[in-house]
């Protein structure tokens, strides 16, 4: 960037947080925040033109390790992201809670381009290190933003625009970035409308798919306020332990069903429908409708039992069972109900309703004492 422009974008930046101009868009006092904080706090130079710190192979394969449960849950979803915005010369990104970009995608032919501007696996972007920018506000706020050219910070990213959003765990936890990031687009603030709409629908997508993964003990409602999409696409998931309590839910819940802001909550306190028509549902079959305590809205939804796994480093024989280390040891009379239980599921070819049948007992209570005994089918160990 010529000397000129540099001076230019200084000159910008010191208006901005002396309140003689203000920043175009919505976000304008979230940036001028970002600009007080980047020079007075951090101490960073607008003018420098060196792109941001990468972790060395090293480094970003350790942070890769130890986000490996959000890395399963996003690489679809980064693809399909991608697919959409690729025309438009856009990478995707995805960083950690630190900023520290753990995934991307990018045509090939562009790679080299993209990592000029700093766009790479490893690259860090936290508001510490590069000052104003998409991912950095994002980890801050907790909010989207679009962050257009001369809203960056440093001089050195002022061709970049990035639109991010921010993903939650499943407590409501922030656990990452999703970015899309241009190195050339059109100067109208307003082209990346879409391109952060999309963005933020990618980042809830992300959402469920760890929510998902990550609750695969639990009972949990797949549910939509239209029974048409509720196979195709439910948007409120909430889980629930075996007593019928729910003990998380993904954002889109937390904001329709009243009462999920205080959790766990009974399923009574939540919901026109006793716990166990909720946990003795035929899996994948069964579509349930209720309606909402309070506000009386209906809701339609299928519900997905647990999913039993396996501890790999305790292989167990098909009739034992499998009890984790931090279960307290069985009772006799215990002992004896799992070995009942697990000589049932043999019997039944781990058929969970046909083994229900032969112990008379219902499928939710009989979900319920593999959950606590930590039964483990063959077939998934």
């Amino acid at each position: 960037m010529p000397y000129v422009s540099q001076t230019r974008h200084i000159d910008r930046v010191r208006n901005v947080i002396e309140g003689r101009m203000s920043s175009p868009g919505a976000d304008a006092s979230r940036l001028a925040s970002s600009y007080r904080r980047s020079l007075e706090q951090y101490h960073l130079d607008p003018g420098a033109t060196i792109g941001p710190r990468i972790l060395t192979v090293p480094e970003l394969r350790n942070v890769q390790q130890r986000e490996e449960t959000v890395l399963r849950a996003s690489g679809q979803c980064l693809s399909r992201l991608h697919e959409t915005v690729r025309e438009a010369d856009y990478c995707v990104m995805l960083t950690d809670a630190e900023g520290v970009t753990i995934d991307y995608r990018v045509d090939r032919d562009r790679r080299h381009e993209f990592k000029r501007a700093g766009l790479y696996p490893g690259s860090c972007w936290s508001e510490r290190e590069e000052g104003t920018c998409g991912v950095a506000s994002v980890l801050l706020d907790a909010e989207p933003i679009t962050v257009h050219k001369t809203d960056h910070f440093r001089a050195a990213f002022t061709t970049l625009t990035c639109s991010a959003s921010p993903i939650f765990g499943v407590q409501g936890e922030l656990i990452g970035v999703l970015d899309a990031s241009a190195v050339r687009s059109p100067e109208e603030r307003e082209s990346q409308r879409l391109v952060n709409h999309i963005v933020r629908q990618s980042a809830l997508l992300i959402e469920d798919g760890f929510f998902l993964n990550a609750t695969t003990h639990c009972w949990v409602l797949l549910a939509h306020r239209s029974r048409h999409y509720v196979e195709a696409q439910p948007e409120i998931l909430i889980a629930f332990d075996a007593r019928g309590y729910a003990i998380a839910a993904n954002r889109r819940a937390r904001e329709c069903v009243p009462g999920l802001d205080q959790l766990p909550r009974h399923v009574s306190e939540l919901f026109d429908i006793r716990a166990e028509r909720l946990l003795d549902v035929r899996p994948g079959r069964d579509l349930i409708s209720f309606r909402l305590i309070g506000s009386g809205a209906p809701l339609h939804a299928r519900v997905r039992p647990p999913v039993i796994r396996s501890s790999r480093s305790t292989p167990v024989p098909p009739r034992e069972a499998n009890t984790p280390a931090t279960q307290p040891a069985l009772s006799e009379s215990e002992t004896l109900e799992c070995s009942r239980i697990v000589a049932a599921m043999t019997d039944a070819k781990w058929r969970p309703v046909l083994a229900a049948q032969a112990l008379g007992i219902s499928r939710a209570t009989l979900y319920r004492r593999i959950a606590k005994f930590g039964i483990v089918a063959p077939h998934r160990r």
